[in-house]
């Protein structure tokens, strides 16, 4: 298993962040890899969004766990592995906590790591971290 996790806090509030993450068709203001997601109902565990990437074509991801206002965690399958993004915000204060976890799974994690490049997922994890402005 591969992962890399970024935290920093922030002056927006939790909620502000929360209602970017909830929203797939707001992704790509705050992830630079989305050029667009959508999702056919409300997220919960088991809805799946339609992401299309800037560079990559299109997944499909899965919400794998939710705890509404704090924890968003979605997955997409890969042969041999999965994918995955964990978003947590928590109140601080009159801003936030805000934490991104990227990890790739499964007996096949190495291979997928070294192709999707681990540099690039520990400098996403950053940039997610760094996007958590309201908008």
């Amino acid at each position: 298993m591969f992962e890399t996790q970024e935290s920093d806090s922030t002056q927006t509030p939790a909620s502000a962040i929360w209602a970017r993450w909830i929203n797939p068709n707001r992704w790509s203001d705050w992830d630079p890899r989305v050029a667009s997601a959508t999702a056919e109902t409300d997220l919960e565990v088991g809805t799946q969004v339609r992401v299309k990437l800037r560079k990559g074509g299109t997944v499909r991801q899965h919400v794998v766990a939710l705890e509404p206002g704090r924890l968003l965690v979605t997955e997409y399958a890969l042969p041999g592995a999965r994918v995955g993004h964990e978003h947590i915000v928590e109140q601080r204060g009159t801003g936030a906590e805000v934490t991104h976890r990227l990890y790739v799974a499964g007996p096949m994690s190495g291979l997928w790591a070294l192709m999707l490049g681990r540099k690039k997922m520990q400098l996403a994890a950053g940039a997610f971290t760094d996007a958590k402005r309201p908008g």
